[in-house]
């Protein structure tokens, strides 16, 4: 769920096809909202979370709205946590607090928005003092047959338990299991997780304690995977294996459905230095963590000019890029998307008179976020090179959170879109990048949001079907959703 605000107003414009709901009044009440998805029929749902309440609002191809249905329940001391699209049916995820206990339920709805059977019990947790549980998260495979639900049992600060759940498509658990994560040397920070198309788990947990000059012997990362109820398997990723050693630095993953196996790219670099040195590619099996595969390449110099946009012989240091996706490929390599991404603090001082205590200084913080070029990496199943490119882009915001910021992606098969608000301050043009397979791209404006009143959240965006895509707004108060059709 996407917590912070939601709307509606209509505009249709271009051959691009662009939809926008009216807008709506942002309402204290509202906590937050989700994109749902669409129904067969081609209508759009979008989640709304108030304090007390729940609704879906159903709006149609042309974004405008045909009905709202409230589906709060009839209980005391409930909260909705997650709503969730599969297939043709809604489930609604709510805690709900009884005595000493906290239990996880959902309920079924057809997309009439009727229930379907009685509220299921997913997990129960206690609260009794001592005990310390993260919130549960939810999410689903991508083609919606199942849900996973996840949890920490926290010790001593840190995270010493992993606790999941796998619901079908008929709302039925079909695994249920606990792992004991790392102790001694490993200090587990989440970096992510997902489910398969056939329902099979996996997380990848970073290692928040790991220096990779100083510990060579300790993992960096390690993922957990779920064979059965009763069975977890992990692998171990301390480095790259390249002659420095050097750490990976961002790691992330994908399962490639086909075979079932984990994608996993990470730029490499030294712990002394935001510098990448180059990348690791993983192939992991997910019965039994063996690495299938595994390659490191350093970048040349050329390479190194190439991404820094410098082509002078002076560049040695260019900053780690964040790894924001990992699409695998149909031979079994990947796609790998990294974002550069920096966030700095200034400090500004503040000189006023004080009539009783004469001249008092004061300093603020403000907060610079900093959203620029995408890399883009296509590598085959041996991990190697197959073709690089780059979107420069600049976006610096402050004060905001970046929540303009960076990119939407979109996958539609032929081609790969990428959508991003050229300048934050301005708000004034909207830009897209047409990828095909052999990694040539393609530039145009798609729309100016200033003269439609809206505002793009693109990190927020989600692809409801192989070629539509919704993107939230929130412009001068008001929330809108713009559909876009390629």
């Amino acid at each position: 769920m996407i917590f912070l605000f939601l709307i509606t107003s209509v505009y249709s414009a271009f051959a691009q096809n662009i939809f926008i709901s009216p807008p709506e009044k942002l309402s204290t009440e509202l906590v937050g909202f989700d994109i749902l998805g669409k129904t067969k029929n081609g209508d759009v749902l979008i989640y709304k979370k108030f304090r007390f309440e729940d609704e879906i609002q159903v709006l149609d191809k042309q974004m405008q709205l045909k009905r709202t249905k409230d589906i709060t329940l009839k209980l005391d001391n409930y909260e909705t946590i997650e709503l969730i699209k599969l297939n043709e049916e809604i489930f609604q995820f709510y805690t709900l607090k009884e005595n000493k206990n906290l239990y996880l339920y959902h309920q079924r709805y057809n997309t009439d928005f009727e229930k379907k059977g009685d509220p299921k019990i997913i997990d129960s947790t206690s609260l009794r003092l001592g005990d310390n549980f993260s919130a549960f998260r939810i999410m689903k495979s991508k083609n919606e047959d199942y849900v996973l639900i996840y949890k920490y049992e926290y010790s001593s600060g840190r995270i010493d338990k992993l606790f999941s759940v796998v619901v079908n498509a008929a709302g039925n658990i079909v695994q249920a299991g606990s792992e004991n994560l790392p102790g001694e040397g490993f200090s587990p920070a989440f970096v992510s997780a997902t489910i398969s198309d056939d329902g099979k788990p996996v997380f990848l947990f970073e290692n928040d304690t790991y220096s990779c000059k100083r510990e060579k012997g300790n993992a960096h990362y390690i993922f957990v995977m779920q064979e059965n109820s009763n069975q977890f398997s992990t692998t171990e990723i301390q480095n790259a294996n390249d002659s420095a050693q050097t750490c990976i630095r961002a790691l992330q993953f994908e399962i490639e459905n086909k075979t079932g196996d984990i994608i996993a790219v990470g730029l490499t670099g030294e712990d002394s230095k935001d510098a990448m040195l180059g990348y690791s590619f993983f192939r992991i099996s997910t019965f039994g963590g063996e690495i299938i595969q595994q390659h490191t390449y350093t970048f040349t110099q050329e390479m190194l000019e190439t991404i820094s946009g410098k082509a002078d012989k002076n560049v040695k240091y260019v900053p780690v890029y964040k790894v924001t996706q990992i699409i695998p490929r149909m031979d079994g390599g990947a796609l790998m998307v990294a974002e550069y991404y920096e966030k700095t603090v200034e400090n500004y001082e503040n000189t006023v008179y004080d009539p009783y205590y004469g001249y008092r200084t004061s300093t603020r913080q403000v907060e610079y976020f900093e959203y620029s070029d995408i890399v883009l990496f296509s590598l085959n199943n041996e991990g190697e090179i197959d073709w690089n490119n780059i979107i420069r882009k600049k976006q610096v915001s402050k004060e905001d959170k970046g929540v303009n910021s960076s990119f939407a992606l979109a996958n539609c098969k032929q081609s790969m879109y990428f959508i991003f608000n050229e300048d934050i301050s301005q708000n004034n043009n909207v830009l897209q990048y047409q990828m095909t397979a052999d990694g040539s791209l393609d530039r145009k404006s798609l729309f100016n949001p200033n003269q439609q009143e809206v505002e793009l959240r693109p990190s927020a965006a989600k692809q409801i079907s192989f070629n539509e895509m919704i993107i939230p707004s929130i412009y001068r108060r008001n929330i809108a959703f713009v559909k876009v059709v390629f």
